[in-house]
Formats: C-alpha cells, sequence, structure tokens
C-alpha cells in the first residue's frame, strides 16, 4: 500500500530527486556558501521558522481539519517534508514533499473517507513529491497489524503533523536551476502540474550519478538546485465542524535554526531523502528513532529496553534487524542532524534530537479552562510530545503474543540528559505513557483543589496520573460525547468540583518534583486549551455556540 503510494508515483515529479535503485541520501553541511551555519534551535510560539509542529489534527465526529503552509521567503523556493503522525505513538501515517516557490502557499483538508481513514484533499497546484496526492487515504502499515480495520483506521483520525524545510531552492545554482523552474508558477500554476515536469527538467544523468557517490558532495545536492535551508516558513490550522457549528485553530509552533541559542537565525544543513520506498542505507547516521535503529547495546547512543537493558527481541535474544526496517521515505525526520557544529555520524541525530528537546522542555503546563453548566461550557487540553518518538518508541512485534507485557525500547542516555526512560515512561493499552505530578486546579476566588478530591477517569483516583499518547487531550468535566474537539484515540477526563477556573499540570520529567516548582528537564510539550459553550438567550428556541482557545503557558527548566 505505502509502496503504491509513495514510490511509485514519485517518479510523476523531480525524476532525478526520486531514483529507487542505489541511491544515497544523506545530511550536507554547505560549506560552499550560503553556509550551513546554525548551532541551536529556538522554539517561536506561532512563529516563522525552519521547522514546524502543528500540535493537533481531528477528523473525528464531523470535524475536517485545514491547514495552510506559507513560504515567507520572497527569492527562494523551499523543498518541504510533511509528516502526518498519529496521536497514540507517532506513528508515521502519510508523508510527502511539498515544493514552494517563493511567496506560495500550500493548503489542503483533513477529513474521515468512507472507509474511515482520513484523507487528504487539495486543489493547490504547487508542486508535490508524489505528483497526485489530492485523494489520498492515510496509511496504516506502520500501525499494529493485529489491529481491527476500524482500529486501525481510527488510529489515523487523530495526531500532529510536522513540516521541516529540507532545502531552500534559489532561483540560480549552477548554472541556471531547473528546479526552481520546475516549482516557480506561472500563470497561477507550477510547471510540475501542467506538462513542463521537474522530471523532464532533471534528467540530469551527470547529476544523479554525482548524488549517488558514497558519501555524496555538497556539490551534488548544488548541481540539483539546493542550498543550506533558511528560515521563512509558517503554518496556520483549523478544526471546523459544519453540523456542530464550531471551530477551533490555531498557529504551528516554529523551530527556528538559529546561531546560538535565542540567536539570528541561521541556516541548516541540506537534509534531502528521496521520496521512494528502497532501504535507507546508514539510518543509525539520520535518525534517533528507536524503532529505526540497528544499534543494539548499553551505550549512550544504542538501543535499549526500558528498564536500561540491552534491546532484545521477545524471546531474549539480540535482534540483527531494527523493528521497523527504515525505507528513504521515513527520511528526514525531525532528529536528522540539522546543526552545522554536529559531528556526522550515529551520535549525530541523538544530538540533534535532544538539542530540539531541550528547547521543547517544560516543567509545568499552565491554563485556563471553562465547565459553567449554564452555558454548557467544556473544556478540552492537547498535549502534544512531538519529540518523545525520539526517546521512547512501541516495538509492536510481540503484540500477537503478549499484548499486556508490550516491551518499552528507550534510549536511556540522552547526550547526558534525560527526558524519557523506563523511570517514567509506562504502556497502558497499546499507549506510551509519561507521568506528570498532578493537576492543581484554582477556581476564580483563590479556592484550589489537588490530590485525592478529582479523578481521573478511566485511572483511579491519586494525586498522579499520566499522558498517554504522543497527541494526548484532557478534558474537564466531560460527560460522554463532550469532548469539544471529538477526541477519542488518546483522550482522558477529569472530573473536578472546581466549574472554572485554571490549572496546573506538573511536567518535571525524570526528576521527581512538586507542583509549582522548576525541578527537573521537564517534558517536551506543546498544546492549547480550546473552550466551547452554548447561549441560549440568544434568541427564542435558538442557542448561539461560541469557542475560544487560549495557548498553554509554561515554566521551563531553570537548566535549559
Amino acid at each position: 500500500m505505502r509502496k503504491n503510494l509513495i514510490a511509485m508515483s514519485a517518479a510523476a515529479f523531480v525524476g532525478g530527486l526520486g531514483m529507487a535503485g542505489g541511491a544515497t541520501a544523506a545530511v550536507f553541511i554547505d560549506v560552499l556558501g550560503p553556509n550551513s551555519n546554525a548551532t541551536a534551535e529556538t522554539v517561536i510560539p506561532g512563529g516563522i521558522g525552519h521547522q514546524l509542529i502543528i500540535p493537533y489534527y481531528n477528523t473525528q465526529s464531523g470535524n475536517a481539519t485545514l491547514f495552510n503552509l506559507v513560504n515567507t521567503d520572497t527569492v527562494n523556493g523551499k523543498a518541504v517534508k510533511m509528516r502526518f503522525r498519529g496521536a497514540s505513538n507517532s506513528d508515521d501515517v502519510f508523508d510527502f514533499q511539498v515544493y514552494l516557490s517563493p511567496t506560495d502557499v500550500w493548503t489542503a483538508t483533513l477529513t474521515r473517507g468512507a472507509d474511515g481513514r482520513t484523507v487528504l484533499t487539495t486543489t493547490d497546484k504547487s508542486c508535490t513529491i508524489p505528483a497526485v496526492i489530492s485523494g489520498t487515504a492515510f496509511v496504516t502499515a506502520r500501525l499494529p497489524q493485529t489491529f481491527t480495520a476500524d482500529n486501525l483506521a481510527a488510529q489515523t483520525r487523530e495526531g500532529y503533523i510536522e513540516m521541516f524545510n529540507m532545502a531552500d531552492v534559489p532561483p540560480t545554482a549552477t548554472g541556471d536551476n531547473t528546479l526552481f523552474r520546475a516549482i516557480k508558477h506561472v500563470s497561477g500554476v507550477a510547471p510540475c502540474s501542467g506538462g513542463a515536469t521537474a522530471a523532464e527538467a532533471l534528467a540530469n544523468a551527470a547529476a544523479i550519478t554525482a548524488l549517488q557517490n558514497d558519501p555524496p558532495t555538497v556539490a551534488a545536492a548544488r548541481t540539483l538546485g539546493f542550498r543550506a535551508p533558511s528560515t521563512g516558513l509558517f503554518a496556520n490550522w483549523t478544526i471546523i465542524n459544519v453540523p456542530k457549528s464550531g471551530a477551533a485553530s490555531g498557529e504551528a509552533t516554529a523551530i527556528a535554526a538559529t546561531i546560538g541559542v535565542n540567536g539570528p537565525n541561521g541556516n541548516g544543513n541540506i537534509v534531502f531523502f528521496p521520496q521512494v520506498g528502497g532501504a535507507a542505507t546508514t539510518p543509525d547516521n539520520f535518525t534517533a528513532d528507536p524503532a529505526l535503529r540497528t544499534i543494539a547495546g548499553l551505550g549512550a547512543n544504542d538501543v535499549q529496553n526500558g528498564s536500561g537493558g540491552a534491546f532484545v527481541t521477545a524471546v531474549g535474544v539480540t535482534p540483527t534487524t531494527p523493528i521497523v526496517a527504515a525505507s528513504f521515505f521515513d527520511l528526514p525526520d525531525l532528529s536528522t542532524p540539522y546543526l552545522s557544529n554536529l559531528v556526522l555520524g550515529p551520535a549525530a541525530p541523538i544530538a540533534q534530537a535532544e538539542s530540539l528537546t531541550r528547547a521543547l522542555a517544560v516543567t509545568n503546563v499552565i491554563n485556563e479552562f471553562l465547565g459553567d453548566t449554564s452555558i454548557t461550557a467544556n473544556t478540552d487540553w492537547v498535549f502534544s510530545l512531538p519529540v518523545r518518538r525520539y526517546s521512547v518508541a512501541l516495538d509492536y512485534r510481540p503484540m500477537s503474543l503478549s499484548p499486556a507485557a508490550l516491551p518499552v525500547r528507550a534510549f536511556t542516555k540522552f547526550i547526558n540528559r534525560d527526558y524519557f526512560t523506563g523511570g517514567n515512561t509506562s504502556v497502558r493499552n497499546t499507549q506510551i505513557c509519561v507521568t506528570t505530578t498532578g493537576v492543581t486546579f484554582y477556581d476564580r476566588e483563590e479556592g484550589t483543589v489537588v490530590g485525592t478530591q478529582f479523578v481521573i477517569s478511566p485511572n483511579p483516583p491519586t494525586p498522579q496520573f499520566a499522558l498517554c499518547g504522543e497527541a494526548a487531550v484532557l478534558g474537564f468535566n466531560a460527560s460522554a460525547g463532550q469532548s469539544v474537539l471529538g477526541s477519542e484515540i488518546a483522550f482522558t477526563n477529569v472530573t473536578t468540583s472546581v466549574r472554572d477556573g485554571w490549572a496546573r499540570v506538573g511536567t518535571p520529567g525524570l526528576t521527581s518534583g512538586i507542583q509549582g516548582d522548576a525541578g527537573g528537564n521537564g517534558l517536551p510539550i506543546l498544546g492549547k486549551a480550546y473552550i466551547r459553550a452554548s447561549n441560549p438567550a440568544v434568541s427564542a428556541g435558538i442557542a448561539a455556540n461560541f469557542g475560544v482557545s487560549y495557548e498553554h503557558r509554561y515554566n521551563r527548566p531553570a537548566t535549559p
């Protein structure tokens, strides 16, 4: 299924970039200019950057998710990787490439298809690989194949989206940049969708041969029209439900590759990989994903189990293959070495993932909630953990043997900084969970409720609860079917005597702490609060629906 979706149609655009046989994918530290010079990752909520994270999408209960990706660069095109990950364990459920021309906007809509899977539709004229993606259903090949067809489809209906600039495409590269000409709009349409395809424009045997060198050279990437990726991307999104007359919106969180922490924008490494299904070469050099790495052992860069032991199979044998054999389309991801100060090799993706995890880590999540029954108010909080995948992943292979004993595979050392290990993670109902220090509720008149005065269902009453899933949603005093977002995959309801007010969730990470402190390394969390209410007094027999959303506020580690 995935081969048909991604590999077979790649030749429809950028034939020279989508070669399947013997291609060597690579990370290029561009030393020929504009140089790759970024050394840190800076988080910019709702901003402009090199990489973008939309913390939540949803096609449940009549919802559709609309999003726009904008290139604010007035000179350079952008080669962008777009990946949709499921809400349970960040499994890849759809990915492709988008090629934006200068000042371009790419738009798409996600809806529930006839078979229950999420379907992407677009009428946009920008170039993509595959060339035709509109009307394509999300893919379930990376999900547990022991699930029923209905459950597999459901797993595609919630999750989060990651986008990142693999490379800039300037007007001129080595001579005339044929890639730029292929993606540059002419009378509102990029040539890739009008007949003069980029496969024809890039039929350059010499360039293809150069990219297949081992290792590939910067000159090869430049010959294909690429330059070090600069900033310029932002995205907006809306979850809309027409039958319920409701909507929720937000802005993607931007990750800027900067020259020093909180420094000026820099240029990242070129991180281009063909959008094909061939086996990726040396994946340990390009990803920190424990499911894709092949190094098993007890070292800092090795795949280990959740208890800090060596990675083994269900029968106790050291594996010779990874949990999932990496394909070219799996790369790049958010852990692919993007910073120029990294020494390329198996340790580089770990350092890249640690840098991004540190940039996103928070020790408390704080926001308002509303549950006034007189206006039928309800509140959902989204907790998205978009880089947890690079610390801990679930091995689905033993599920058919013993679902209750699913092993957690984790890096127990994360370049001297721990965020997720067997000490704070567990598996519940095939979802990875991470513990918090609980919730403190504050009403509007200085009242406070904490501890066993609330119930996290279906968990037992306790001041501590776990965030289960990687796009988790927490509802406040929600009755059945009252999730503001219609969330089902990773939804937890909290019942409290406080109807309206604000709350604090403690997320210190591995270091124990009390609510409200700044101790610990924190957890990498993004999200918002979504509130829906209905005013029955607008006019006789008519109730008006209202919706608002608030960005989470955070406390961050004292020593980031």
